[in-house]
């Protein structure tokens, strides 16, 4: 059976479920937990968090910055033509089965809606990094750091 993701607001009763998931523990440097995001995103007025799912599977969050919207998080940091990927998580135990991927095709879908020709993102240095997935997914490093992690950014392909 072919795999499917499809993002879905974050509601009271799917709360706990999108809260348990976990990436392996050689990972969690490289992500906050989902807890924090959710909470986070009540602060964030341009911010916009989706629990992603697989049918009644919950399978991770995708957090994104609009860059139409005021934000204290960007203030002189953001390229205006580009939208952010705030946070993006996969649960451990399903991990290296293509849901990043179509994460990151949500991801550009997203940045496509809001008009944006670009997708911006940073992340950790290390063994552990996510930067070779994100260098699959068609984002470049840019040789800047913010906040002590890669910027990496990407072009908005074009719907086919």
């Amino acid at each position: 059976m072919p795999i499917q993701l499809e993002t879905r607001e974050i509601t009271f009763e799917t709360l706990s479920q999108i809260i348990d998931l976990s990436v392996e523990t050689a990972q969690k440097a490289n992500v906050e937990a989902n807890v924090l995001t959710i909470a986070q995103n009540i602060y964030e007025p341009a911010g916009w968090v989706r629990g992603l799912w697989d049918a009644d599977r919950p399978i991770g969050l995708i957090a994104m910055v609009n860059p139409h919207k005021e934000s204290p998080r960007f203030k002189d940091r953001n390229p205006q033509d580009a939208a952010h990927l705030w946070r993006l998580m996969i649960d451990k135990n399903h991990q290296n089965k293509g849901y990043g991927a179509l994460a990151m095709e949500i991801a550009f879908a997203q940045a496509r809606a809001w008009g944006m020709p670009m997708l911006q993102n940073t992340c950790v240095q290390g063994p552990q990094s996510p930067r070779i997935f994100y260098e699959k997914c068609g984002l470049t490093a840019t040789g800047r750091m913010i906040a002590g992690e890669i910027e990496m950014m990407g072009s908005v392909p074009f719907e086919t």
